[in-house]
């Protein structure tokens, strides 16, 4: 009898912890471990594309050099390749890389597909992709999914897609997620994809983060659910501009992006980094629960365009001009 009466005490004890730490509030101190390159190096350049590797390596690429170059987990650089030029040898433009099992999978800004090399910087196939791609995940050895700034049409409806591609580049899928936008510019979007295989995104120009599952309905196609939407900067609008040129390309676009890039830290974290609606601008980081809950804000010492965190919770921020990267441990705790 008194063991039970000792385990209830114990079990309400342990509860009251539980409840305690969960209404704690958290916070992020960042500590940074590493900086390559600055503002007077021409070392890269403008573009938001870093990844790692499972033993910590990093990879950028370098849109003005047409390279992509590979440093150690010191900041040693190691390898690169690319140089302007035909394909495989040479780049047009690297833009976005992502790692995935021993392959790296490269887009470019002015060519569409997607190309594999090994860690080795060798390049092995190129996928191809019929348009030129915003954003990459990679699902699984075979299967990548990429959005584009793109727009078509369902039932005399503007649609906006997340494509599935295997490695052949042919498409296995399409996920809608926005319908009937007017300006083709305002449906782009950074993505993430969860351990459940859920995808999180960050709209560029609008204030609003959601969080998708496209396994509804097995007989039906194409439908998804919205499992939660997110606002974190107070539904501010960005500026827009309008172009004057007699053929303009564009008409209207938007001039500032509410958010520049997401991730997903070894927790399950959501790190989206903030752009010029932020309180500050392009160095806040919001950082979000599975379920779309906010938790807190790191500020970063400098304006920055992408984030990045590896498996070992080192979070990576891309300079607003390219030049240069940081690299910061992330240490959580709880007040």
């Amino acid at each position: 009898m008194r063991c039970v009466k000792l385990g209830s005490v114990f079990i309400l004890i342990f509860s009251a912890l539980i409840l305690l730490f969960a209404q704690s509030q958290m916070s992020v101190y960042l500590e940074e471990v590493l900086v390559i390159g600055d503002a007077e190096e021409d070392l890269m350049y403008q573009r938001p594309g870093l990844t790692t590797d499972n033993d910590g390596n990093i990879y950028i690429t370098d849109l003005k050099n047409n390279l992509i170059r590979k440093f150690d987990p010191n900041g040693e650089f190691l390898n690169e390749t690319g140089q302007k030029g035909r394909r495989p040898r040479g780049l047009q433009g690297p833009s976005l890389i992502k790692y995935f099992n021993r392959k790296l999978y490269v887009s470019e800004v002015y060519n569409p597909g997607i190309l594999v090399y090994n860690k080795d910087l060798e390049f092995e196939i190129e996928i191809p992709v019929p348009f030129t791609v915003t954003d990459l995940y990679v699902l699984s050895d075979g299967q990548i999914a990429v959005t584009a700034l793109k727009r078509e049409y369902e039932e005399g409806r503007a649609i906006y897609c997340i494509y599935l591609y295997d490695r052949e580049g042919n498409e296995v899928e399409r996920i809608i997620y926005a319908r009937g936008r007017r300006l083709t510019m305002m449906n782009m979007v950074s993505f993430v994809v969860d351990r459940r295989g859920e995808f999180i995104l960050a709209y560029t120009w609008e204030d609003k983060i959601e969080k998708l599952n496209r396994e509804v309905d097995e007989e039906q196609e194409n439908q998804v659910e919205i499992l939660w939407s997110q606002s974190l900067v107070g539904k501010k609008r960005v500026r827009m501009k309008e172009e004057k040129d007699e053929r303009p390309a564009f008409g209207q676009y938007p001039a500032e992006a509410v958010f520049k890039g997401i991730s997903l830290d070894n927790r399950g974290y959501i790190l989206v980094l903030g752009g010029h609606l932020s309180e500050n601008p392009n160095r806040d980081v919001y950082v979000l629960r599975g379920n779309g809950q906010y938790l807190t804000t790191i500020t970063l010492p400098e304006p920055a365009h992408a984030i990045h965190v590896d498996r070992n919770n080192f979070l990576y921020a891309r300079a607003t001009k390219g030049t240069a990267f940081r690299k910061y441990a992330l240490k959580y705790f709880y007040e």
